[in-house]
């Protein structure tokens, strides 16, 4: 019945926007109401968060629903406030299929208080309104003053990679780690869109990211490891980033420093090696 019931949401998600009082397509509610997405994500400096409410009314009579803000980390008044449902109701005339909640941002640019979040729920009020899974929506407003700012955002990776047969160029993102300032998120840089953390010194000027993480690519579980002529591979170490002018660029690994390593790709099974998804040799630098 539930697997049922998330089909019956999605086809009313999909025809909200266009329903009409003249409808004539049969469905197993007379009344349902849905959000677009579970999930909004903005930066502090964006004035205003739009978020759609979709109504599906078969008999085309007004409809109620309640709307319910949820604090979490950012609070009313503080980091957000509510311009509209200003009563808590939103009220849908005969005929119409969407109106929007909508928040203003308050930022607090220029201090650092990470990221914030905060819920919107949709309701039954007017008898007879259905809502499924879809009822709950979080909003995260990102903070701008990361204390890792400064290093964050997209670069150009290049590097010798075996797949490319030679001189490859892909983007990395380096990204602000939710749970702590002074980690960072590196996607892609495996070239499969994975996510690996790497610690940021003090200074800003070196990244060091533990080989032996675990990441999902081609249906393997791949690990991000170490890589060197011959095949040889090391699950223990760190790539080293070290900062320059113009991006990051691999230095030494400072465990093995005998050996010159690159990174790799490797899939395993039951934490067995099965072999190389890919691999790039020592030099990779980013550049922004």
């Amino acid at each position: 019945m539930k697997t049922t019931f998330k089909y019956i949401v999605a086809a009313l998600a999909m025809v909200a926007a266009v329903a009409s009082c003249s409808r004539t397509v049969d469905y197993p509610v007379e009344k349902f109401v849905t959000l677009d997405h579970y999930a909004y994500s903005v930066d502090e400096t964006v004035a205003e968060v739009v978020i759609p409410v979709h109504i599906y009314n078969q008999d085309c009579h007004d409809v109620q629903v309640a709307v319910k803000f949820l604090d979490n980390t950012a609070v009313e008044g503080t980091d957000y406030e509510i311009i509209s449902p200003e009563s808590g109701l939103l009220t849908f005339p005969g005929g119409t299929d969407s109106l929007a909640i909508k928040v203003a941002i308050k930022p607090h640019v220029g201090v650092y208080t990470g990221t914030k979040n905060f819920g919107v729920q949709v309701s039954t009020s007017t008898d007879g309104v259905v809502h499924g899974e879809l009822c709950t929506a979080t909003v995260s407003i990102k903070d701008i003053d990361h204390p890792l700012a400064s290093i964050l955002g997209e670069y150009t990776a290049v590097g010798l990679c075996a797949s490319a047969g030679g001189q490859a160029q892909w983007k990395v993102t380096l990204a602000a780690n939710d749970e702590s300032v002074s980690k960072v998120n590196v996607t892609n840089l495996s070239w499969y869109d994975e996510t690996v953390i790497g610690d940021v010194s003090e200074d800003l000027t070196v990244i060091t990211i533990p080989y032996g993480q675990m990441y999902q690519a081609s249906g393997y579980a791949t690990m991000f490891c170490g890589y060197a002529e011959g095949g040889y591979y090391t699950a223990s170490g760190n790539l080293i980033l070290t900062k320059t002018e113009n991006g990051w660029a691999q230095s030494a690994d400072i465990d093995t420093p005998q050996r010159k390593w690159g990174i790799g790709c490797l899939a395993t099974q039951g934490g067995t090696p099965l072999g190389w998804l890919d691999y790039f040799y020592p030099g990779i630098v980013l550049v922004k």
